[in-house]
C-alpha cells in the first residue's frame, strides 16, 4: 500500500492508495475489532485525505507514512504509534 502511495501520480489514485495504507495497518494488527472499523475509518479518511491533499498535495506526508511503515516492519510499536500520532496531528492542524 505504501508503494502505491509513492507511485500514485503515475500508477494509482493518491486518495485510494493512502486509504489502502491505513486499512492495511488495521488488517495487519490482527485485531478483529479494528477489522470491523474498516468502513468507518475508510469514510473518515476519504474526507480528511481529500481535504488535506488539496491543501498540500498527496506527497507532502509521504515521509511520515514511511516512518510508520518502517517502525511496523522493525517491530517498534512505540515508534509506530508516535509516528502515526504525529501524522494525525498534522492532519488535524491542516483541517483546523
Amino acid at each position: 500500500a505504501y508503494d502505491r502511495m509513492a507511485q500514485a501520480d503515475e500508477a494509482d489514485d493518491p486518495l485510494e492508495a493512502d486509504i489502502a495504507f491505513h486499512l492495511a495497518i488495521l488488517r495487519a494488527s490482527g485485531n478483529p475489532f479494528f477489522a470491523q472499523l474498516q468502513a468507518t475509518v475508510s469514510t473518515a479518511l476519504r474526507t480528511s485525505i481529500h481535504f488535506t491533499n488539496q491543501l498540500e498535495g498527496h506527497a507532502a506526508s509521504l515521509w511520515q507514512h514511511q516512518t510508520v511503515l518502517q517502525a511496523i516492519k522493525q517491530g517498534e510499536p512505540d515508534t509506530a504509534h508516535g509516528a502515526m500520532t504525529a501524522l494525525l496531528r498534522n492532519v488535524s492542524s491542516l483541517i483546523a
